[in-house]
């Protein structure tokens, strides 16, 4: 049953309801049962000590007077509301029983040390009896005194407070659903406005946020809550246009740098060291678009969460040494040196080809945004397994380095204007790093160069 929000909230509420109401019900039911039965019990107590005044015994003879209380017209005649009355002796046989009984007997016990009460039915008429065993001076037991009451009152009350609650309560809770859907309706009003809202919004529109509700309700809550959501989609959407933008500017460069050299080259015959250089730059453009499309797909492997690990022994000097040569051309350019203070024969246990990304984008980092004539500075630390890369750069400001490992993050470093970047070189390089196990820390002050420090485990 396909129920709208508003109804169903209306029947868990009226579920909730009817259950309440029978459990209230039920407690009502009992005590008015408990209660309209000891009333009777006490109506028969009160009898029993009246008629238990007129008898006597001699010996093991009862001896018993007809005196007014016995005589009484609710003893004679049965009225609505008679009083039976029956004596018994020790042997079972009635010795006196009250003119409203005429040829009926009540029922008694054939042996009783105790008194009791209990439910019969005389002539079709339900009564409540009480039996009453009468002794000796001795302690014998000689007869016994039957007391009976009709339940005519008592059975009407229980029967009216029933009938009352069959017909109450199927209207009690049809009320209640009614009452509790209109509430729920309101209730749910400010929710159906946000719905409204939320349908005007599109990918190229989230500009306009959720109005606010006037109380600081779950409401207030949820709608804040939406529309700080929707300043991160639309903060995350500028930052991936612009990062689209950067991307293309980025593949557009070198492609063009690599058309113009290719054309240079065709308009004349030229000398063979002159085409080496030519084909040299070439791949150089070629490694900066590689560059690019690698990290894209590592991107997307990492969003797919598709990424195996091979951990093997890693010779850490002779991957530094592969990264420094890759990126030759670029620290010439600048006249930058990349130091390599790694002994030899230092292994750590990882996966080559995530390692290499990783220190090939702290590399480009550190080139792209370094000085000219700057120094990088790579070294093993082996009492604590760290490997550490330092540049003499810019440096980061304080309030930019929480955020320099997010997803398209670009601090606005002094001097980074004309550096084209994606964004993704440092959340690549935290996500391989969190995969392979391994801590990453950053160390920077503004004009005094950065530091990246990979914690290896033993």
């Amino acid at each position: 049953m396909n129920l709208h929000f508003k109804n169903r909230i209306a029947l868990f509420n009226t579920a909730a309801a009817a259950i309440t109401m029978l459990v209230v019900f039920a407690m009502v039911y009992a005590m008015v049962y408990i209660t309209t039965y000891r009333h009777l019990d006490s109506n028969i107590l009160e009898e029993k000590a009246e008629l238990f005044s007129q008898i006597s015994t001699v010996g093991d003879s009862l001896v018993f007077s007809l005196n007014a209380e016995w005589e009484e017209l609710e003893h004679n005649r049965a009225e609505v509301d008679p009083i039976f009355l029956q004596m018994v002796d020790d042997q079972g046989t009635v010795i006196f029983h009250s003119r409203n009984l005429e040829n009926d007997q009540l029922q008694f016990a054939d042996s009783l040390t105790s008194e009791l009460f209990f439910n019969v039915e005389l002539n079709g008429k339900k009564i409540r009896q009480g039996q009453f065993p009468i002794k000796t001076e001795s302690g014998k037991i000689i007869g016994q005194l039957d007391i009976g009451i009709s339940q005519v009152d008592s059975i009407l009350i229980l029967t009216n407070l029933r009938n009352t609650f069959f017909v109450a309560f199927p209207l009690m809770l049809l009320f209640f659903y009614v009452v509790t859907s209109l509430v729920a309706s309101r209730s749910i009003a400010p929710v159906k406005q946000l719905i409204a809202y939320a349908e005007k919004m599109h990918y190229n529109n989230i500009n306009p946020r959720l109005p606010l509700p006037a109380h600081q309700d779950e409401i207030y809550q949820l709608t804040a809550t939406i529309n700080a959501l929707l300043e991160r989609i639309e903060t995350g959407r500028n930052r991936e246009k612009q990062i689209t933008a950067d991307i293309s500017h980025e593949l557009r460069t070198p492609l063009t740098s690599i058309k113009g050299t290719l054309e240079v080259l065709i308009r004349k015959t030229r000398e063979p060291q002159q085409y080496e250089e030519k084909v040299l730059q070439v791949i150089h453009e070629v490694d900066s678009i590689n560059h690019i499309i690698n990290q894209l797909l590592y991107l997307a492997r990492l969003d797919s969460g598709n990424i195996s690990i091979v951990k093997k022994p890693v010779k850490l000097y002779d991957m530094m040494v592969t990264i420094k040569n890759r990126w030759r051309l670029q620290m010439e350019d600048k006249q930058m040196i990349l130091r390599l203070d790694i002994p030899e024969d230092t292994l750590v246990q990882t996966d080559f080809g995530l390692l290499e990304m990783m220190m090939g984008n702290l590399v480009s980092n550190a080139v792209k945004y370094g000085h000219k004539r700057g120094q990088l500075l790579c070294y093993w630390q082996a009492d604590s397994r760290i490997l550490s890369l330092d540049d003499d750069g810019p440096g980061i400001p304080q309030e930019h380095l929480p955020y320099i490992f997010d997803r398209f993050y670009r601090a606005d470093v002094p001097g980074s204007s004309a550096v084209q970047s994606t964004g993704l070189g440092l959340y690549i390089v935290r996500m391989l790093a969190s995969i392979q196990g391994i801590q990453i820390e950053v160390n920077s002050q503004v004009n005094q160069g950065t530091q990246f420090f990979l914690h290896f485990k033993e």
